[in-house]
């Protein structure tokens, strides 16, 4: 036990000890890092003296620190020392003094080395007093206690600007231990006002308080104001939480000192949003616009007069109505809308005022005509000139003769391109794109026909630029002329000579067209001869002739020309407006990705770039990328690329993707692991995945033997949220029946933590589904594939007997099978056997094999003789109907438990049953570790 040192009272060793502790008196943060880089400085002066010096002054030091040392410098008198407390927790702690903390004596790594200790003391230390921390001190014995009182004094008058150390040292060889940082996952970004709408309807499901108003009003104006200025289009999910909120803002009323509202320029700029169409389903865009414009409608008729309202009416409201009808499937409600507004205008004689009539009536006719509807369509072109008053235009000769284009009924298109157009106007060079498109999918007649119609255009002085590119493009697709061919029309049309109209000259957009042409006819080469010709013109690229170039050379498969191009983007050669590049850019990847060896670092410098432009790639894309990740087990890229683009695509897209996800998991060239890692992936990022195909994925892992991860499977779908995924009774039981067929290893049934107890206990507790024989059949199957066959002779013996629905064929099969695993299993298969003959029961062959295994494998194992199973198998042409087929013969030699009486059954066998035997014998055998060899037949039981 220590003994407390005797204190020393005298005065002036109080006044030392106070002087001591005042200069080392934690004043600020600064003053303690400096004293606890003195004292580590005092440290390594001692460390490269002799042993008994360093040991003198290491007590002195301690003494010194706890303010005790005496006047003549002994190193202390009493009966013993005290352990002294560490100088930075004294600092830090001045209250704990008296704690009994082991002074530090592993020798510093500085003074490790004695010949570099004393470069690294000359480095601590620097100029007197401003210019560094100490002053060199030679090491020598009789110097330390002068540089120790030197070393206190100048440690705490350095300026605040002075650097403590210039260098320090670099423990480089522990970073070989510290783990690396963790990767970032990407945050998904989120359009304006997005994440707060999701908030409202996650609020709506759980029935909890939605946000508060002023924030769903601010959210609804940001996002529709976002998407209408950057002409990006509301995806589905989006278009349906704008709906519901705004549903949600127009039947609560706001409070009076409300600090936001919706304005009508809000309703109008949503309008503007929800025309734009969507890649997928439209059916939410459309249900938005109907709120949309009964709200609009309801405030014209408060706020405006009559006149005011009769002109929004007619120039915006109406004409936007009708286009979101058109667009979205609403067509015949449009035409219907039409009519009853035009009457309305002629009853109040405001017909005359209706500008832009023919707009409307021409809307609602390519509405119809994109929908299919003949019938509707000629009808309604009749009341749109009768009530209307619309003329045969050049807008409604393009929808009557694209429409029976793509119906390939060239005659009707025949009769309608005929037809004598209003004022005597061309066909609008749209038209004549369109045939030109239709042409290719259709037969060699509609060539035949655009022969003249082609040649009306061209001998034409006053044609249109549209309609001779359109014949330009026709040239090329129908008449296989190349450049040179092309180059004679094109300095025709650059001369100015012959065409009169002013617009009809070469530019950009002629050669991007002979471009598109030459890369649907598959001749890259063609194309990139194209754009040679352009430059005899003096034309330069835009965004367009760009993507072209980088198109076609994607098609050839020029993968460092179609990179040349995007290092031209990347570099800002030209402007992108609105996302013109995104679909070429999709492709370049999808071709990336395809790649034998796939340049990953590529294609994270691609998705990067897009990303910063917050660009949604399409679906295809973004299932290449994941698949490309998993296969080179870049797990993070994966969750990198859901994270960020999963929020950004619509229902139909996100079914594409988890579709894909399925597929690759069930995949036989998949390994398990990666299986498993974009299950993982799957279940986080897609919780709406079918339960066809999370069966479909609990049954892949069964084939895969990993029933393990087959049950956790049907746990997660056990476990969902929503209670339509949960598994029913036919789920249960193919589970169980995989259960049975791929027990899991190492485990017993009656574990706790089996994946058998889970899926029972699973079963237990599920309230909506009521138990059955062929569940009951299932847990047999289970649990005797797992190795209790007893257990599942309980289920038989208290559950399936005693139910009124009473056992099938399948549940014999069972029984039997069950009483073949267990010792003398013969006492239970014997009374059902003849409980069956006595009811005259017709057996199934494959129950009759069961029965035979049961019996054979217990004669066999009890040493009984093999006759009984000899006479059983040649009496079932009397008293079953049908003799002993291959799969008896080999489930029978399958069941027997040794070699001795393998052999002899084969012999009978041979002898008795020669075709089916040299059937049984082509399927070949394999050998076990108990029971000798056995046939290679399937063996397969069902609940």
């Amino acid at each position: 036990m220590p003994i407390k040192e005797k204190e020393n009272t005298t005065p002036r060793n109080r006044k030392a000890r106070s002087c001591l502790l005042e200069k080392f008196r934690p004043r600020s943060p600064r003053s303690l890092v400096l004293a606890s880089v003195s004292a580590t400085t005092i440290g390594v002066s001692l460390h490269h003296h002799a042993p008994v010096v360093r040991t003198l002054f290491e007590a002195r030091l301690k003494k010194r620190f706890r303010g005790e040392l005496e006047k003549d410098g002994d190193a202390g008198e009493g009966d013993g020392a005290r352990e002294p407390l560490n100088l930075h927790t004294r600092v830090m702690n001045p209250g704990l003094c008296s704690t009994r903390i082991p002074f530090p004596t592993m020798r510093s790594h500085l003074a490790r080395n004695a010949t570099t200790t004393p470069i690294v003391y000359r480095r601590l230390h620097a100029a007197r007093h401003h210019h560094a921390l100490l002053r060199p001190c030679p090491a020598t014995a009789l110097s330390a206690r002068r540089c120790l009182l030197d070393c206190q004094h100048d440690v705490l008058h350095i300026p605040r600007d002075v650097a403590l150390c210039p260098r320090t040292s670099k423990r480089t060889f522990i970073n070989l231990f510290t783990p690396k940082p963790e990767r970032i996952v990407k945050q998904p970004h989120f359009d304006p006002g997005y994440n707060v709408l999701l908030q409202y309807r996650r609020s709506e499901v759980e029935q909890e308080r939605p946000p508060p108003r002023d924030q769903l009003v601010t959210a609804f104006k940001r996002l529709t104001k976002f998407k209408a200025d950057t002409n990006k289009p509301l995806i589905p999910n989006q278009a349906f939480l704008l709906r519901t909120v705004l549903h949600y803002l127009l039947v609560t009323k706001p409070e009076a000192d409300a600090p936001v509202d919706l304005k009508m320029s809000d309703f109008t700029t949503a309008m503007d949003a929800a025309l734009l169409p969507p890649k997928g389903s439209p059916e939410f865009h459309l249900a938005l616009a109907r709120l949309l414009h009964e709200e609009i409608t309801r405030r014209r008729f408060i706020l405006l007069n009559p006149d005011e309202r009769k002109v929004h009416l007619i120039k915006d409201d109406f004409a936007k109505y009708i286009k979101a009808l058109t667009q979205y499937g609403g067509s015949l409600e449009a035409a219907s809308r039409v009519k009853e507004f035009w009457q309305q205008l002629k009853d109040e004689g405001s017909v005359v005022n209706f500008r832009g009539a023919g707009r409307i009536w021409i809307m609602v006719l390519q509405g119809l005509a994109d929908e299919g509807r003949e019938e509707e369509l000629l009808q309604f072109w009749e009341e749109a000139q009768e009530t209307g008053g619309v003329k045969y235009i050049p807008g409604v000769h393009q929808v009557f003769v694209t429409y029976y284009a793509r119906q390939d009924k060239i005659e009707e298109t025949k009769q309608w391109y005929n037809k004598p157009i209003q004022s005597g106007f061309s066909p609008t060079g749209e038209t004549l794109l369109e045939l030109v498109r239709l042409s290719r999918q259709s037969s060699q007649k509609w060539n035949e026909w655009l022969l003249p119609v082609f040649e009306e255009v061209v001998q034409d002085p006053w044609a249109r630029k549209g309609s001779l590119e359109a014949f330009l493009q026709w040239s090329v697709l129908a008449l296989n002329k190349g450049p040179d061919g092309i180059k004679m029309y094109l300095q025709t049309m650059a001369s100015g000579e012959f065409y009169k109209s002013r617009e009809v000259k070469v530019d950009v957009t002629t050669i991007n067209l002979l471009m598109q042409a030459a890369q649907e006819r598959g001749n890259p080469y063609m194309a990139e001869r194209f754009w040679q010709l352009a430059q005899a013109f003096n034309i330069k690229a835009n965004i367009h002739t760009y993507l072209n170039q980088m198109s076609y050379r994607l098609d050839a498969n020029d993968i460092d020309g179609a990179h040349q191009i995007f290092s031209k983007l990347a570099s800002r050669a030209v402007e992108i407006e609105f996302d013109e590049d995104l679909p070429v850019m999709n492709k370049y990847l999808r071709v990336l990705c395809a790649q034998p060896e796939p340049n990953l670092e590529h294609i994270l410098t691609i998705t990067s770039a897009l990303e910063q432009r917050h660009a949604v790639l399409e679906p295809e894309t973004i299932v290449a990328l994941c698949l490309v990740f998993l296969n080179h087990d870049k797990k993070f890229d994966v969750i990198d690329t859901l994270s960020v683009h999963s929020v950004s695509i619509g229902h139909i897209e996100r079914q594409q993707i988890y579709k894909a996800f399925v597929d690759y998991i069930c995949s036989p060239q998949t390994t398990t692991d990666r299986a498993w890692d974009a299950y993982s992936l799957l279940r986080q990022y897609f919780p709406e995945t079918s339960v066809d195909d999370r069966v479909r994925l609990m049954e892949s892992f069964f084939e895969r033997k990993k029933p393990d991860m087959a049950c956790l499977v049907f746990g997660h779908m056990r476990a969902h949220d929503d209670g339509n995924m949960h598994p029913t009774a036919d789920i249960y039981v193919r589970c169980l029946e995989g259960l049975g067929r791929c027990p899991p290893p190492e485990q017993r049934p009656s574990d706790p933590a089996s994946s058998l107890k889970m899926v029972h206990n699973m079963l237990k507790m599920d309230t909506r589904v009521e138990m059955s024989t062929r569940l009951y059949n299932a847990l047999m199957l289970a649990y005797a594939g797992g190795g209790d066959p007893f257990t599942a002779l309980d289920f038989w013996e208290e559950h399936i007997t005693r139910s009124a629905e009473g056992p099938s064929y399948n549940s014999l099969a069972i029984v039997f099978w069950c009483c073949e695993l267990i010792p003398l299993g013969d006492r239970y298969a014997r009374p059902v056997w003849q409980k069956m003959l006595r009811m005259d029961l017709e057996v199934p062959q494959y129950v009759f094999n069961a029965y035979c295994a049961a019996i054979a494998r217990s004669n066999a194992a009890w040493g009984r003789k093999m006759e009984e199973v000899f006479k059983l198998i040649k009496g079932t042409d009397a008293s079953l109907g049908y003799g002993a087929s291959m799969m008896t013969l080999g489930v029978t030699y399958n069941a027997l438990p040794d070699p001795v009486s393998k052999d002899e059954f084969a012999a009978w066998a041979k002898e008795e049953y020669p075709e089916e035997w040299a059937r049984l014998e082509s399927k070949g055998q394999k050998e076990t570790e108990f029971q000798g060899p056995v046939f290679n037949i399937t063996r397969l039981f069902e609940a």
